[in-house]
C-alpha cells in the first residue's frame, strides 16, 4: 500500500499530508509559479499556507487592481487608494522584520492622473506635490527594504516625477531590472551592481553620461534594452562589456552614434532613427558573431546595407521593416537562415542567394515593376503578404517564378490585407490562356497553403481567380483558411463551393482542409460539400 496511505482498523483509509511536510523554501518555490492572486489565494488552505502566502519571495503589486484586495482591474478610491498604500507597507515591514527574502519586486503605478483615488487636476498643486513625496519616500523604503533582503529582480513602473534611489546602485544580488517612466539622477560614485544581466528601460529620464557609467560599471550586463529614452548623442559599448543583445528605440537623437568596441553582440535591435546613414561605428570584425539584425523605421540607404552585411559573418536572422531608403537590395550569404523584408515600399529589386534560407516573409506591394528573386537550397518557408491589386496574371506569374528559385517549399503563406474597413474585394484576376507560351513548369508541390483574409471579403469571381491562380502555382497537401473577419460561414462556403471545383479541375488530391479559427461543422453537414474534401477534413 501506498506509505501516504494508511489502512484504519475500520477500514477507512487516513491519508497524511505530505505536501504541508515540506520546507517553506520548497513550498515558494512551487507556487513562485503561480500569479500573485493564484498565490494569495492558497492562504485560505490552512494557517501554514496564510503564512507561505504571507513570505512569498515574489511580490507584485499592481495599484489600478488594489493587488490582492480585488480581482477588480479599475483604479482604487481615495479611501481605498490610502489602504491599499498602507497594506503594502505593511507587507513590507514584515519582509523587513523577519529578513525575509526576496527574489522578484514587482510595483505599478499609473503614470499620469488616478494617483491617488482622483484626478491630478482634482488636487491643488502643494497638495499634490505633498501626496508625490511622500509616496516616493514610500516606494524608497520599499526598495532599500528588497536591496537589503537581495532582491534578484526588480520591476518598477514608477509614480509620477519618481527618482529611484542611490541604493539601488548598489544592490550587489540585483540580476534584472525594468524601469517604466522613472527617472535615474546622475550618480558619479561607484556602481556595485556586480550580478546585474538584464537592464530594460522605458520613457526613463536619464542623462547620457549616466546611462553609460552603467553599460561600463555592470561588467556581466548581456541584455540592455533603450527605449522612448530620447537625447542620446553617444551611447559606448566598452571593450570589457558582456552585452550579447541590444535594443535601441528612439534612443538617439540627430547623428547620434552608437560607439561599439566589443565583440560580444548576437543581436541588435534599432528602430525609429530617422537618419540617413547606419549609427553604429566600430572597428573591422566587432560584428563578426552578430546572428540578429532588426532594423525598424530607419534611412539605412543601399550602400550603407551593402557596406554592413560582408562584417556579418555569422547573421542568421535579418529583418528589415519600413526602411524606405532602400531600392535596390543584394544579399549573398551561405550563413542566412530567416530574411523578413516588411514595408520597405522604396524596393524596387531584391536579389538574394542564400543555399541555407528556411524563411523568406515579405510584406508590400507586388507590383511587375519589384523585381524578387531568391534562391536557396534548403526547404524554405515563404510568407507573402499583399494587397488584391497586386494579384493578376503578371502577379501570380512573379509568385510561380520566385518559387523556382527554391529546391523546396514546404510551407507557403498568403496574407490577403486590407487597410480600411471590412469591405468586399472585386480585384483579383486570373487568366491561364493570357499568360501564352510562358513555361515555368509544373505546379509546385508543397505541404500547406495558408491563406489568411484580414479585413476583407472576395467576390465570388475573385474568390476563383485566386485559388485557380494558386493552384497554377502550386499544389498542396493541405490548405488552412484563416478569417479575420465579423461573420467568416459566408467566406468558408464560397471557398469550399470553390475549392470543390479547383481540385477537380486540376485533378489535384488534396488531403485536407483546414479552418483553425472557425467552427465549420454545420458547413460540413452540407450537401453541397464534396464528399472526397470532407472524408479528408
Amino acid at each position: 500500500m501506498n506509505s501516504d496511505c494508511e489502512e484504519t482498523v475500520s477500514g477507512q483509509l487516513n491519508t497524511m499530508d505530505r505536501f504541508s511536510d515540506l520546507p517553506d523554501f520548497l513550498v515558494h518555490h512551487i507556487i513562485s509559479f503561480l500569479d500573485t492572486k493564484e498565490a494569495y489565494r492558497t492562504c485560505i488552505l490552512s494557517e501554514r499556507w496564510a503564512h507561505i502566502s504571507a513570505t512569498n519571495p515574489i511580490i507584485e503589486f499592481h495599484y489600478y487592481c488594489k493587488a490582492e484586495y480585488s480581482p477588480a482591474r479599475h483604479w482604487p478610491s481615495q479611501e481605498d487608494s490610502g489602504r491599499l498604500l498602507g497594506y503594502i507597507d505593511t507587507r513590507m515591514q514584515r519582509y523587513a522584520t523577519d529578513n525575509l527574502r526576496i527574489k522578484t519586486l514587482k510595483l505599478r503605478f499609473p503614470a499620469s492622473n488616478k494617483v491617488f483615488g482622483c484626478d491630478v487636476e482634482d488636487i491643488e498643486l502643494l497638495e499634490l506635490s505633498r501626496k508625490l513625496e511622500e509616496l516616493s519616500c514610500k516606494v524608497d523604503e520599499w526598495i532599500r527594504i528588497a536591496v537589503r533582503n537581495q532582491v534578484a529582480r526588480l520591476d518598477l513602473d514608477g509614480p509620477i516625477n519618481y527618482q529611484l534611489p542611490a541604493i539601488l546602485l548598489s544592490a550587489k544580488s540585483l540580476r534584472e531590472v525594468y524601469c517604466i517612466n522613472v527617472k535615474i539622477p546622475y550618480y558619479n560614485g561607484a556602481i556595485n551592481l556586480a550580478s546585474l544581466q538584464t537592464l530594460e528601460l522605458l520613457n526613463v529620464g536619464v542623462e547620457e553620461r549616466m546611462l553609460n557609467h552603467i553599460i561600463s560599471s555592470c561588467l556581466l550586463l548581456k541584455c540592455l534594452s533603450v527605449k522612448n529614452c530620447p537625447g542620446f548623442k553617444t551611447i559606448v559599448i566598452p571593450w570589457c562589456s558582456q552585452v550579447r543583445e541590444l535594443t535601441l528605440r528612439e534612443a538617439l537623437q540627430e547623428n547620434g552614434t552608437i560607439i561599439l568596441e566589443t565583440s560580444c553582440l548576437i543581436y541588435i535591435k534599432l528602430s525609429d532613427m530617422y537618419d540617413d546613414r547606419w549609427p553604429v561605428i566600430s572597428k573591422p570584425g566587432l560584428l563578426r558573431n552578430l546572428r540578429t539584425l532588426d532594423i525598424v523605421f530607419m534611412g539605412i540607404t543601399d550602400e550603407d546595407l551593402n557596406k554592413l552585411l560582408p562584417e556579418l559573418a555569422s547573421l542568421e536572422n535579418l529583418r528589415l521593416t519600413d526602411c524606405d531608403k532602400l531600392t535596390m537590395i543584394r544579399i549573398s550569404s551561405i550563413q542566412l537562415k530567416k530574411i523578413y523584408l516588411n514595408e520597405c515600399f522604396g524596393l524596387l529589386e531584391v536579389t538574394i542567394d542564400a543555399p541555407s534560407m528556411t524563411k523568406f516573409e515579405y510584406k508590400g506591394e507586388f507590383y511587375p515593376h519589384r523585381a524578387i528573386t531568391i534562391s536557396s537550397q534548403a526547404s524554405c518557408d515563404l510568407s507573402l503578404s499583399i494587397t488584391p491589386d497586386c494579384l493578376d496574371n503578371e502577379g501570380f506569374f512573379k509568385l510561380k517564378k520566385l518559387m523556382t528559385g527554391l529546391r523546396s517549399c514546404n510551407a507557403l503563406e498568403i496574407w490577403l490585407e486590407n487597410y480600411t474597413n471590412e469591405a468586399v474585394c472585386d480585384n483579383i484576376e486570373f487568366n491561364e490562356e493570357e499568360l501564352g507560351d510562358v513555361n515555368l513548369g509544373l505546379p509546385h508541390d508543397i505541404t500547406e497553403l495558408m491563406l489568411t483574409l484580414y479585413y476583407m471579403k472576395l467576390s465570388r469571381s475573385s474568390v476563383s481567380a485566386f485559388l485557380n491562380g494558386l493552384f497554377w502555382t502550386c499544389h498542396p497537401d493541405i490548405i488552412s483558411l484563416r478569417f479575420h473577419l465579423k461573420d467568416p460561414d459566408l467566406m468558408i462556403q464560397l471557398f469550399m463551393n470553390e475549392l470543390e471545383d479547383m481540385v477537380n479541375c486540376w485533378e489535384h488530391p488534396l488531403k485536407r482542409i483546414e479552418f483553425p479559427d472557425a467552427n465549420c461543422s454545420n458547413i460540413l453537414e452540407s450537401e453541397k460539400v464534396d464528399a472526397q474534401l470532407r472524408l479528408h477534413w
